[in-house]
């Protein structure tokens, strides 16, 4: 017997989008599923640890006018802020925060664990019912079914995700976790068409091996200008970032 659970929404995918969306979902007392394959990783950043910057910047400070979460956790991890592009007029600068990405992501465990009409359910979603042209209900991998009357999807670069590696092409969300499979495969056969995007990572490097004393010192605004409107007592670190840049023989 299928075991079954009901709810007025389910949101799939804890990254950024999906928190944001469970988030207002619960600010209306709408009872939400939060579907994530790892709980361990709600709200992580998944590389860069920057938020904001040309264009985005705008779509941070965007969200928090409608009442998101992204800015306030960026103004309470934040380690560095600047606006770029000041050498040009003020129509095309951005914010950017380089924040601490472990300290962004407890704050938004933090926010997700204290909504009371959130529940944090770990498994994948493989398929979507539909009933008389509305969706009714989300199934899970291990056979359960959750009922409801909305499905929010919020999967990222999971959504059959390969990560590619030199030659080498790995079935992977991020480095290490599972790609979200089968979802795509239940939009084809609903009538949506399926495409594929790009992104690309920085490598990690060991602080111990390099020279610090030989890159060029990238530091912060004097004056911070924070994220959220809400933001109080916003004193951010303001710790000094480095540039380095690849030999030209590379882009021969």
């Amino acid at each position: 017997m299928k075991h079954i659970k009901q709810f007025d929404a389910v949101v799939c995918g804890a990254g950024h989008a999906g928190v944001e969306a469970a988030l207002i979902l619960n600010r209306f007392k709408i009872s939400t599923a939060l579907i994530t394959i790892d709980p361990l990783a709600i709200g992580r950043m998944s590389c860069n640890p920057a938020i904001g910057g040309l264009a985005k910047g705008q779509i941070v400070k965007e969200i928090d006018v409608l009442g998101g979460i992204m800015g306030k956790a960026t103004d309470h991890s934040a380690l560095q802020y600047k606006i770029l592009n000041k050498s040009k007029g003020k129509s095309v600068w951005s914010p950017r925060a380089q924040v601490d990405k472990r300290e962004y992501e407890n704050y938004i465990n933090k926010a997700i664990e204290n909504a009371k009409h959130i529940t944090t359910i770990q498994g994948e979603v493989v398929n979507i019912e539909i009933e008389r042209g509305v969706v009714s209900s989300a199934i899970m991998r291990d056979g359960q079914t959750i009922r409801c009357s909305t499905l929010i999807l919020t999967c990222g670069t999971f959504l059959n995700g390969l990560v590619h590696v030199g030659q080498k092409k790995i079935r992977a969300g991020r480095m290490g976790e599972n790609a979200a499979e089968g979802i795509t495969e239940s939009l084809l056969s609903l009538g949506f068409k399926s495409g594929r995007l790009k992104t690309g990572t920085p490598p990690r490097l060991d602080a111990s091996s390099i020279d610090w004393h030989s890159l060029n010192l990238a530091t912060g605004d004097d004056i911070a200008i924070p994220f959220s409107y809400s933001s109080s007592n916003f004193k951010p670190k303001n710790i000094p970032c480095h540039s380095v840049y690849t030999l030209s023989l590379i882009h021969i």
